[in-house]
Parts: C-alpha cells; structure tokens; sequence
C-alpha cells in the first residue's frame, strides 16, 4: 500500500498567515518516505499525525515561496538525526537551493552539506527514490524554477502539480496518471495568473483519454476557501466524472492495486 497524508491544505498568503487552513504540505510513504513541500506548521503537524520526520528519506520541494518552504531547513535536521549523520535526499527547485532576484536561498550550506544528495532537476528528469521513480515536470509560475512531479509506484503513479497557469502541454506529462494531487487555488470566474482554478482542473480532465481515478484538490487559497472547495469538487466530479476530494489537515489517501480508500485521521497530539 501506498499512503499520502496531508500535513495541511492551504495556500496563498491570506490563508497562510491566518491559518484558517495548515500548510505543511504532505507525506507520502511508498518504498520511501517523502515530505512534499514542507511549509509552516510541516514539522508540527507531522508529530501530531505519528509520522516521525526522522524516518524521512527525501523532501520534494517544487519552489521558493514561503508556504512551500518554510520548514525545509528543521525537516532536514530531522531526517538527519539533528545534522548529526549524512543522509537523505533534496529534490527542489532551482531558487530554493540557490535563491533568486528576490529571495536568498530557502536551505544554508549546512544543511545542504549534511545530505546524502541534492538535485536540483529541470522537467523529464528521473530521480530514483528507493524502488520509485520521480519523473518531473514542469510549471508557469510567477517562480520560473517551479517544478512539480509524477511519482511511478507499486502502487501506480501519483501526479502532483503544485502552484501554476495552465497552459499547453500540462495534461500530457500526468495523462493516466492514477491520482492526481493538484493545487487548485481558485474558484470558478475567479482565476488570476499563475494558479489554477475550478475552471482550468475541468479543462484539464475533460480533455485527457486517460483519466485520473482520483483527484484531490489542495493548496486551497483564501477566494476558494470562502467559495466552500466542497462545492467546487462536487462540480468538479460531476462535469468530469473523476472522483473529487478536498484535502485537509489528517487527510489520508491510501492506494493498493485494485482501490484507492480515503479517511480522516484524528491527532495523535497536540503541539
């Protein structure tokens, strides 16, 4: 079995400095563990749902603003036993390792220094993860360097497509992909540049032979939020027929052969 659990749902500035939604991104434990861009409350929400950010293996990281990131350097120093042993993997963006017009680097020397290895990928490279292969691909955001994934496990593959425009050529890199993990920041007649909305997703799964099984709508900002995201999906599902969820902080999708299971996991803490 495959398993994702999402450490938070939010995205945007609005909902990331009110929290109305956590941001800490997801975890997916295939042959490997990966956390996928770790923003604020990453490490927090990771103990309060069991899942040991020591025993992490490698962290995706698709570009450098801060509800990506910001946790990026203390879930290294876990993953690394407190930078005490070499270990681990950094998949990311051009701009989070060596920053950018705008932004200094998201993870020091340090940090990087104390990783097994670093790769800083551009779209169509393939990045061995335990028994998985990352196939990467890319993005139009106002962050140049975005990049996003299609992740070929045992389990099939999982797509994730973080913030971007859509644009020509997207539906083809995750056609048939199994489940689809997509940031869906927008409501219908509410699209602005470099996100997707309720409109684009309809678009996208129309127009592909090879449907998804799933999608799960995430990086749900402040104008979606508000708009009800449950509403959107069960539009979403009813245009497309492709099975709609909304992820939320506990969310976890768990994928074998034959089915993919949903459930909502109650905090093992508080911290």
């Amino acid at each position: 079995m495959v398993e994702i659990t999402f450490l938070g749902s939010g995205g945007g500035r609005f909902i990331t400095i009110t929290q109305f939604r956590s941001t800490g991104g997801f975890h997916i434990r295939a042959s490997r563990n990966i956390q996928v861009d770790p923003g604020p409350g990453a490490l927090v929400r990771s103990w309060r749902y069991k899942l040991d950010p020591r025993k992490l293996d490698a962290i995706f990281v698709s570009h450098r603003h801060v509800d990506h990131c910001n946790d990026l350097e203390v879930m290294i120093e876990a993953m690394t036993g407190g930078a005490l042993k070499k270990y681990g993997t950094l998949i990311a963006s051009k701009s989070v390792v060596y920053g950018d017009e705008m932004h200094t680097p998201a993870v020091s020397k340090y940090h990087l220094n104390v990783l097994e290895s670093v790769h800083i990928p551009e779209p169509g490279s393939k990045i061995a993860i335990g028994e998985d292969e990352m196939l990467i691909t890319p993005c139009q955001h106002s962050d140049p360097t975005t990049i996003g994934f299609r992740l070929k496990t045992s389990a099939g593959d999982i797509s994730y497509i973080p913030d971007t425009a859509y644009f020509e050529g997207l539906r083809e890199w995750h056609e048939g992909t199994r489940l689809l993990i997509a940031a869906v920041t927008r409501p219908r007649d509410m699209g602005i540049p470099y996100h997707l909305s309720t409109d684009d997703m309809v678009e996208m799964l129309k127009a592909m032979e090879r449907k998804p099984e799933a999608l799960i709508m995430s990086h749900i900002g402040m104008k979606m939020h508000f708009a009800n995201p449950y509403k959107e999906a069960k539009y979403i599902e009813t245009v497309t027929g492709v099975k709609t969820y909304v992820a939320k902080e506990g969310f976890r999708v768990m994928m074998e052969k034959n089915e993919i299971a949903v459930r909502t996991l109650r905090p093992a803490r508080f911290v």
